[in-house]
C-alpha cells in the first residue's frame, strides 16, 4: 500500500518576520502592574502596529500579568527570553471553582449559532489569554512563556489559573456562551485564521486548551513547548498544517489532537496534516517545563493512565482526510488513536517510524463509531440547545437545528433507535451500574411519524415547503416504530480506510489493551496495512478478567508538581468511566440444556454509540491484536510478547475479512493458541443490537492467509451479547447477575490486584550535587500503588462536572518490596530496607553518576535511574 503523505504548511518563518518593532512598555506595559493596564497597554502596541501597515509588538524581559488581548492581520507577537505574559485571575463565584480576581476579566464568550453540535471549549474562543479571528499573516514567536498558572505566595502551591472546565452552557444558541460568569480558559485560540505560525515559545498550564486552531489554514508550528493540565495543541477543521521539533506535555489529554467539530461555524474536513519529529508525554503538569518529569500523579482525571497521545478525534464531524505523523515519540502517554464516530469519513492515514515507551492505553486504536452526532434541522425554529420533546431526536438533542433561515439546513436523512437504560443492576453487590430495560428497552418518538387510520407513515423534509410533513408512500409497521426515534443529518455511517502503519517500537505497555481495530457491522474498517512493529507489553492478565469484567478499584495519594495533595481512584481492571452499561456485564452464555452459565470471553459487546476510548471494552481476550469488523488486513513483521506470561491469546480477529499475516513472532502461554478466529451467529446491524425481535446473522473471519505454522482456534458464538433483552429471535436468558444465578467465585474485596497495571516507582527527586569529601545521605522514596491504597474518598469532580456515584474501593496489599542499586559508585552503600544511599566521594570522583535503583515486586524488576554531580562548587 502506497498511501500519498501530507505535505503540510507552506507559510514560513522568513514569511512573515518583520524588523519594525513596538515595545509594549512604550505603550505603558510594566512587570507585576496591574492586569487591566499591561492588557491595554498590549493591545495598544497591536493596534498601532496594524495602523501602519505591520509590524512585530515586543513583549520584553519581565512578568506582565494580562488579560484578553486581540491580535492583528500582520501583526507578530514577540516574547523575548525570560518575558512571561502571566493570566490574570478572573472573580469566579459561581462556578464548580472559586477564584479571587484581579480587576477585570478575558473577553466575554462570543455567540456561535451552532453551539451543541461539539463541546463548550471548541464552540467559544473569545475567553482565551490570545485571541485572533479572521487574521492573516500572524506569527507569536520568541523564547518567552505564556503562564495560566501562578505561585501562591500565602499557600506556596501553584494556582491554575486558566481553568480546566468551561463557563456554563447558556441554553440559548442566539445567545453569548455563558449564563452570567465566565473566565479564561485558553492561552491562544486562534479561528478562521489564514498564514499563521507559531515558533519558540513554551505555554504552562493553558486551561481547556493550551493552543486551539479552528478552521485556521496553513500553519506552521516549530519548536514550541506546551506542559499543561488538558488538550495541549488542538487542530481543529484545519488545512494545510505542520508541527514539528515540538514537546507536548498533558497528563489528564490529549497533547497533539487533530479535531474536525462545526466549532468553526462551516463544514470544513481537517485535511493535510503533517506532524514530525516531535515528543508527547504525560508527567505531572508543570514538571516538563522545570525539567523534572516528576509522575507521581497515576491516571487521568478521566481513571485511565496518562493521556498525552497523538488523535484523531473525539470531535469528527466534519472528517480527516490526508494525515500523516512521523518520528514521535511517545512517552508515559496512551498510544496512537483514530476514531471517526459523527458519521464523516476518515482516510489515507500514514503512522510511521515512532517510538513508544509506558504507554497507558491501547498502542494503536482505530475506531468507527456511530453516535449519531450529526447535524439535523429540526421540526422547531426555536433557538434552544437542547431541542425539545417532539422534535427529530430523543437521544443528543443539542444535535437539533432550528429550521430558519440564520442555519444551514441539513434535513433528516436517516434515523437511528433510542434506548431506555434504566434497569439497575450489580454483579458483586458492591458496584452497581444501568443496563438497558430488559422489558421495554427502546423509546418511540411520535414527532417522526404519522398515524391515520392505523397505519404509520414517516414524516420526512420537504425542500420546497421548508418543513417537514408526513410522506403516504413511507408506511411503517408498527413494530418498525422504534426503529426512527434519532433523525440524522446524513445518510452514511463514517467510513475509516487506507491506513498505513509502520516502523513502530513499543515498550511497556498498559497489559489491559491490546492494539484495537474496532470497526462497525455495517461499517468495516478498511484497508489497513501495519507492517514492522514491535510491541511488549507488561503481561500477567489472565483470561479470567476478560471473563469477569470486574470492577476493582483503590484509592491513591499524590501531590503533582508543585500543587497540594489530592485523591484519585485507580481502577485495576476496567474503568467504568468509559466501559458502562452492557458492557460491565461478565462474558458469559446461558446454556440451556446444563442450565448454567459458560464462559464466553470472545462474546464481546459492540456498544456502537460509546465515547470512543479503548476501555470502552475492558479486557479482551487478546492481549496483542484485537480486530473486528475490519475488510482488508494487512499484518507483516509482527513481533508481540510480554514480560510476565499472560493467558490470552496473541491476536482475536472477529469478522475480518481478507487478511494476511506475514513474518507473526508473538509469545503465548503453553496451552493457548497463537491466534483465535471469531464466527458469530447472533450479530444485528449497527445500533440495532437491542430492538425486540430484530434478527440475527451470522458474520466470521473469510479469505485468511498466513504464512507462519501457528495454532489457531476457531470460537463459535452462539448467543447474543450479554443484556440483551429476550425475545422470540432467543429467548433464553442473558443477564448475568446473581438474581440469575451468576456469582463471581472470588468476592470483590478478596480479589487480587494485578500488579502489572501499575507498578511501584522511584519518586523523582531534586538534582542531588555533593561536593568531594561531603557525607551524603539520601533518603529515596518508593511509591507501591498495590500497597499505598488509602480508604479516603477521591474528589467527586471531574473538571466542572460532579461524579453522582462513589467507585467502591477495595485496600492495598500488604506484601514488601525488594530494592537494591547497581552501578554504585567506589564507596557508595545503599541501605535497601530503609531506601538509604550514603556516599561520601573523594576528590578523585569528580563527575556525573547514574546509578540504577532496581525494585522487585516479584513480578517485574522496576528500574529507576538516580543521577549524582560531583562537584567542587555547587
Amino acid at each position: 500500500m502506497n498511501i500519498k503523505q501530507a505535505t503540510g504548511a507552506t507559510i514560513t518563518f522568513e514569511d512573515l518576520y518583520k524588523e519594525k518593532t513596538y515595545l509594549i512598555t512604550d505603550f505603558g506595559a510594566k512587570p507585576n502592574e496591574e492586569p487591566l493596564m499591561n492588557t491595554r497597554a498590549i493591545q495598544n502596541a497591536i493596534e498601532s502596529a496594524c495602523l501602519a501597515g505591520g509590524g512585530t509588538v515586543v513583549i520584553p524581559n519581565g512578568d506582565f500579568k494580562i488579560y484578553t488581548i486581540r491580535l492583528k492581520s500582520k501583526v507578530n507577537l514577540y516574547l523575548a527570553k525570560n518575558a512571561v505574559l502571566h493570566a490574570a485571575r478572573t472573580q469566579i463565584t459561581n462556578s464548580y471553582q472559586r477564584q479571587q480576581g484581579e480587576g477585570g476579566n478575558y473577553d466575554e464568550p462570543e455567540i456561535n449559532l451552532y453551539a451543541g453540535l461539539q463541546d463548550h471549549g471548541h464552540t467559544y474562543f473569545s475567553n482565551s489569554m490570545i485571541y485572533g479571528k479572521e487574521l492573516e499573516n500572524v506569527m507569536i514567536y520568541g523564547e518567552g512563556l505564556i503562564d495560566g498558572s501562578r505561585m501562591d505566595d500565602k499557600t506556596g502551591y501553584r494556582e491554575y489559573v486558566l481553568q480546566g472546565g468551561d463557563p456554563f452552557d447558556n441554553p440559548m444558541r442566539n445567545e453569548k456562551g455563558h449564563i452570567g460568569e465566565w473566565f479564561g480558559n485558553k492561552a491562544i485560540a486562534l479561528v478562521r485564521c489564514k498564514n499563521i505560525v507559531l515558533k519558540g515559545f513554551s505555554v504552562l498550564i493553558g486551561g481547556h486548551f493550551a493552543i486551539i486552531a479552528e478552521g485556521v489554514t496553513n500553519l506552521l508550528a516549530d519548536h514550541i513547548l506546551v506542559d499543561t493540565t488538558r488538550d495541549a495543541f488542538d487542530i481543529d477543521c484545519c488545512q494545510n498544517v505542520t508541527v514539528r521539533n515540538s514537546l507536548f506535555n498533558s497528563l489528564t489529554d490529549d497533547a497533539l489532537v487533530m479535531k474536525a467539530s462545526y466549532g468553526a461555524g462551516a463544514f470544513i474536513p481537517t485535511k493535510n496534516i503533517l506532524i514530525e519529529d516531535c515528543m508527547v508525554c504525560g508527567y505531572d503538569a508543570g514538571s516538563v517545563y522545570a525539567g523534572k518529569f516528576t509522575k507521581d500523579k497515576l491516571v487521568a482525571t478521566d481513571r485511565c493512565g496518562p493521556t498525552a497521545r497523538v488523535k484523531l478525534g473525539t470531535e469528527s464531524t466534519c472528517g480527516y482526510d490526508l494525515v500523516t505523523i512521523k518520528r514521535v515519540r511517545f512517552e508515559r502517554s496512551r498510544g496512537f488513536a483514530l476514531e471517526a464516530v459523527d458519521a464523516s469519513d476518515l482516510s489515507n492515514i500514514v503512522f510511521t517510524d515512532c517510538v513508544m515507551d509506558n504507554i497507558s492505553s491501547s498502542p494503536i486504536f482505530i475506531r468507527v463509531g456511530e453516535r449519531g452526532r450529526y447535524p439535523v434541522t429540526g421540526n422547531s425554529e426555536e433557538e434552544i440547545v437542547n431541542a425539545k420533546i417532539g422534535n427529530v431526536r430523543l437521544d443528543n438533542t443539542n444535535w437539533v437545528l432550528p429550521n430558519t433561515k440564520d442555519y444551514e439546513c441539513y434535513p433528516a436523512k436517516r434515523y437511528v433507535p433510542s434506548y431506555n437504560k434504566d434497569q439497575k443492576v450489580t454483579v458483586d453487590e458492591k458496584s452497581s451500574f444501568c443496563i438497558v430495560n430488559q422489558e421495554n428497552p427502546s423509546h418511540i418518538n411520535y414527532a417522526n411519524i404519522m398515524e391515520e387510520d392505523g397505519a404509520f407513515y414517516l414524516i420526512v423534509y420537504d425542500e420546497e415547503q421548508k418543513k417537514y410533513l408526513p410522506d403516504k408512500s413511507k408506511q411503517i409497521p408498527r413494530e418498525e416504530l422504534v426503529l426512527y426515534a434519532n433523525a440524522v443529518g446524513k445518510g452514511e455511517m463514517p467510513k475509516v480506510y487506507n491506513i498505513e502503519i509502520s516502523n513502530i517500537k513499543v515498550t511497556n505497555a498498559d497489559p489491559r489493551y491490546p492494539i484495537l481495530l474496532m470497526g462497525l457491522t455495517d461499517a468495516p474498517i478498511q484497508n489497513v496495512s501495519i507492517k514492522n512493529i514491535e510491541v511488549e507489553y507488561r503481561g500477567g492478565m489472565k483470561m479470567e478478567h476478560a471473563i469477569e469484567q470486574r470492577q476493582l478499584n483503590t484509592n491513591w495519594k499524590y501531590v503533582q508538581y508543585e500543587t497540594k495533595s489530592s485523591i484519585q481512584t485507580l481502577p485495576w481492571l476496567v474503568n467504568t468511566f468509559f466501559l458502562k452499561e452492557e458492557g460491565l456485564l461478565p462474558r458469559v452464555d446461558w446454556n440451556q440444556e446444563s442450565k448454567e452459565w459458560k464462559d464466553d470471553p470472545y462474546n464481546v459487546p459492540e456498544l456502537p454509540t460509546v465515547y470512543p476510548e479503548p476501555s470502552n471494552w475492558g479486557i479482551l481476550p487478546a492481549y496483542g491484536l484485537y480486530a473486528r469488523h475490519v475488510a482488508g488486513l494487512k499484518l507483516s513483521d509482527i513481533k508481540l510478547y510480554y514480560k510476565v506470561e499472560d493467558e490470552r491469546h496473541a491476536i482475536v480477529l472477529d469478522d475480518v475479512n481478507h487478511v494476511q499475516i506475514c513474518k507473526l513472532d508473538a509469545a503465548v502461554k503453553e496451552d493457548v493458541e497463537c491466534i483465535a478466529i471469531v464466527t458469530n451467529h447472533f450479530k444485528r446491524h449497527t445500533n440495532r443490537e437491542y430492538i425486540l425481535n430484530e434478527s440475527y446473522f451470522t458474520t466470521r473471519v473469510e479469505s485468511m492467509q498466513i504464512s507462519e505454522d501457528v495454532l489457531i482456534k476457531e470460537v463459535i458464538v452462539n448467543a447474543p451479547s450479554p443484556g440483551t433483552p429476550k425475545d422470540r429471535c432467543y429467548p433464553y436468558e442473558t443477564l448475568p447477575i446473581p438474581q440469575n444465578g451468576y456469582t463471581y467465585k472470588v468476592p470483590t474485596d478478596k480479589y487480587p490486584l494485578p500488579q502489572t497495571v501499575f507498578r511501584p516507582f522511584l519518586a523523582a527527586m531534586e538534582e542531588v550535587i555533593v561536593r568531594p569529601k561531603e557525607e551524603l545521605t539520601l533518603s529515596l522514596q518508593i511509591r507501591y500503588p498495590a500497597r499505598e491504597a488509602v480508604m479516603e474518598e477521591a474528589d467527586s469532580h471531574i473538571y466542572n462536572e460532579e461524579l453522582t456515584q462513589k467507585e467502591y474501593v477495595v485496600k492495598g496489599i500488604e506484601k514488601e518490596l525488594k530494592v537494591y542499586a547497581e552501578n554504585l559508585p567506589k564507596g557508595a552503600r545503599f541501605d535497601g530496607e530503609n531506601y538509604l544511599l550514603s556516599w561520601k566521594p573523594n576528590i578523585n570522583q569528580v563527575g556525573d553518576y547514574e546509578i540504577l535503583i532496581i525494585i522487585d515486586d516479584g513480578f517485574i524488576k522496576e528500574k529507576n535511574k538516580l543521577s549524582i554531580k560531583v562537584k567542587i562548587n555547587k
